[in-house]
Order: structure tokens, then sequence, then C-alpha cells
């Protein structure tokens, strides 16, 4: 399976090295000032990762109003899915990483039978991957949701160091610059992003029953748009799904 990544619409591809990773926070700085969407702001952090880092894949999920894991951003089809199995056995490396707010790294997945979560690892070994790692989206002691990060083999201490510090900047953004909000307002919008992806995912559909295309295509097709329009992804979504009716 092709695990590439497209970079963010409207962007080029960073160089590799620390040029790369200066022009990811550069990118996800400027994104937030200008009031990207949670969709948009963190599928921009799992697409940098991808192109910054040894990571082959990326999703982040967050935590809604009533404590379950949501799928909010992804740089793949196979990392959307694999993410969705975690919301749906309610197991997985996420879980554990917003259950207990530190990062889960070093788990082997060589024998899925013996990994903590059997099912998951499974999945990701057919999709691949043979790591996968989580780091916490938490400010100021309070752990929001998780960045998932799927490779070929486990990652260094300084490349885990340069994605938490990729997560970090994006869970400011997404709190709007203000870890210290009341708890049920920032719980309250990362559930309207959530519904803001549910939107997308609709959307993608859509496009894909009209061109005959693939889900990353048809995502790549939405944030196209938005970027040559200058609206939020979602906006675009909403309009596509709206024009299926």
């Amino acid at each position: 399976m092709d695990h590439d990544a497209r970079w963010p619409a409207g962007t080029r591809r960073a160089p590799a090295g620390e040029a790369g990773v200066l022009a990811a926070f550069a990118d996800l700085a400027a994104a937030g000032a200008a009031g990207a969407d949670p969709v948009e702001l963190t599928t921009r952090l799992c697409e940098h990762v991808v192109a910054v880092l040894p990571v082959a894949a990326a999703g982040v999920m967050v935590v809604d109003v009533g404590g379950a894991l949501r799928v909010l951003g992804s740089s793949s089809t196979a990392a959307h899915l694999l993410d969705l199995l975690q919301v749906q056995d309610d197991a997985g490396p996420c879980r554990d990483c917003c259950r207990d707010g530190s990062a889960v790294t070093d788990v082997a997945l060589d024998l899925a039978a013996e990994a903590p979560w059997p099912r998951f690892a499974a999945a990701v070994r057919a999709e691949g991957f043979g790591a996968v790692h989580a780091l916490p989206l938490a400010a100021r002691g309070r752990t929001h949701g998780a960045l998932n990060l799927f490779a070929a083999r486990g990652l260094d201490a300084a490349t885990l160091a340069v994605a938490q510090a990729l997560a970090d900047a994006t869970t400011l953004a997404l709190l709007q610059a203000d870890p210290d909000e009341d708890a049920v307002l920032v719980a309250r919008r990362l559930h309207a992003a959530v519904v803001a992806r549910t939107t997308v995912q609709q959307a993608v559909g859509v496009l894909r029953t009209r061109f005959a295309c693939t889900a990353d295509e048809a995502l790549g097709r939405l944030r196209d748009d938005a970027a040559a329009t200058g609206r939020a992804l979602v906006d675009v979504a909403a309009e596509a799904v709206r024009e299926r009716r």
C-alpha cells in the first residue's frame, strides 16, 4: 500500500532536516493565526510529521465531552482507518495516552498476539507498519487528545521530541493559545471539530462517487478548493454535501 501523504494544500513539500522542521512550525503557526479550523490544523500536523520525520502515517484523536475518543485529522486513509479501529475497540495507544496523559512508545508489534492491543496490532502490521507511538496533545496538565505515529520501526528520542513539539504547537493553536480556558468550553470546541470532521468525511464519500477516486484524492480535491477560494475546509465540505441533495 502507498503510504505517501499529500503536502497541505497551498504549500510546498518542506526540505529535509532542520529547515523542514522549521518550515513545519512556521506553517502551523500561520495556520493557527489565520484561524484554520481544527480539522485542517490537525491534518496539517499529521502531514508535516510524515514529511519531515521518518514517519509513514499519522493521525490525531481527541477526547469528546463524554470522554470518548474521536478521530479528527489524519495523513492518509490507512491512518484514519487504524484510528477508527481504536475508537471501535476503545483500545490502543491513543486511548492509553489520553487516559494516562503520557506518551506511549517502544511498543513491540512483531508478535501481534503478545502486543498490548492484539487486534489493533494485527491491523497495524497488516498495513505494513512495524511500530506505533502516541504523543499527548496536552496543555497545563490536561490531555485533550493524542497524535498517533505509524512507522516502519521504532523512533528515537530526538525524533519523538520534535514530533511532541509540533503536537504542542498545534494544541495551543487548537485552544486558541489559552490553555487555562474552562474545560467545558474546550470540550465543546473539540466536539464541534469532531462534527466538522464528520462533514468532511461525508463530502469525501460524495466526491469518491462523483469522480471515481480514492479517499485521499477526494480529500485533496476538497483541500485544494479550500485553499483556492480562501474558505475553511469544513465549509467546502458542507457545500459538496448540500450539492449532492
